[in-house]
């Protein structure tokens, strides 16, 4: 398990609201990152990738170990793996985890990949609600072994998340609600390929960056809905013998909440598979030289067609 300190008490919430959008490294890839967002568009499963690229990793819950029991509210989350087509699939209910955890595996097909979701809702009619942070985490290898070969990867990750709060009881004593959903992949050197957050906070205001402008917050006001989704396509470009590595020991997923009289809900679902593969091949240009001669031989060959032409 890797291992992270956990953003939330196990019995309080008052000293664990979020803060500020966390500063993160941004590279513009030589390995051509490219960021598309929009409709869902599937790709098509189970047909076979060159098996030159080797693509390996894993989903899971919580890094730093068993999730914690929620507080007077609920929660259930989601690991899937595909692998061939085929699917499994490990959940979390409450603070029980069942199946095998972390799912792990070789990606040999396109639409081959790894899905992590959360949710969780609270409602504190009679005594606070608290639901501590969900952690999922991605890891993932791209080794090109060909030794000639490059090779363009295309991994599709599909996002959707959305936050709510209500104040029942505005005083200077009540803490207020906030919920919170956040999504992050990297590099393992902590370049940060996307990143998206929404909050809802009834009490120190909302914030949320978007997957399209994730260093301004566009939201505003006191608690209430937010919501962001759609897909990106991540392009790399893999070289003879190059190896990328994804997933930089932080938690890429990430829910939680909390409420002294109103209530909260939260959801976030994340799926990152393979869209394409595909084998790299350049032209061949003619020399200046070869140019020359060519020329040269399609003059010779005119000349003498009309040389005949001109006998008949």
């Amino acid at each position: 398990m890797k291992t992270v300190n956990s953003l939330h008490s196990a019995t309080t919430h008052s000293a664990a609201r979020p803060g500020k959008r966390p500063s993160g490294t941004r590279t513009s890839l030589a390995a051509a990152v490219a960021l598309l967002l929009g409709a869902h568009i599937a790709p098509a499963y189970a047909a076979s990738f060159d098996p030159n690229i080797v693509i390996k990793g894993s989903a899971e819950f919580d890094s730093t170990g068993s999730p914690f029991e929620p507080i007077n509210a609920s929660q259930s989350g989601e690991i899937t793996r595909i692998m061939a087509g085929i699917t499994s699939t490990t959940t979390l209910n409450g603070a029980a985890i069942n199946g095998v955890d972390p799912l792990t595996g070789t990606l040999t097909s396109i639409g081959d990949g790894f899905g992590i979701k959360f949710n969780a809702n609270g409602n504190a009619d009679n005594e606070p609600s608290v639901v501590n942070s969900l952690f999922g985490d991605y890891s993932l290898s791209l080794q090109n072994n060909s030794a000639t070969d490059a090779f363009l990867v295309n991994l599709r990750f599909e996002f959707s998340q959305q936050v709510d709060t209500t104040d029942s009881v505005k005083s200077n004593t009540d803490n207020g609600e906030f919920a919170h959903a956040q999504v992050a992949l990297r590099k393992q050197d902590s370049s940060e390929l996307l990143f998206a957050s929404a909050l809802s906070d009834t009490q120190l205001g909302n914030q949320q960056f978007l997957f399209t402008n994730n260093f301004v917050n566009s939201a505003s006001g006191l608690g209430g809905k937010l919501s962001d989704s759609g897909f990106l396509i991540l392009s790399f470009l893999l070289n003879p013998g190059e190896l990328l590595q994804l997933g930089d020991g932080n938690p890429e997923v990430l829910l939680r909440g909390a409420a002294d009289s109103g209530l909260f809900s939260g959801e976030v679902a994340t799926l990152l598979t393979v869209d394409s593969v595909v084998r790299q091949t350049t032209e061949t240009v003619p020399e200046p030289a070869t140019l020359l001669l060519t020329g040269i031989g399609l003059a010779s060959l005119l000349a003498s067609q009309r040389r005949n032409r001109a006998i008949a």
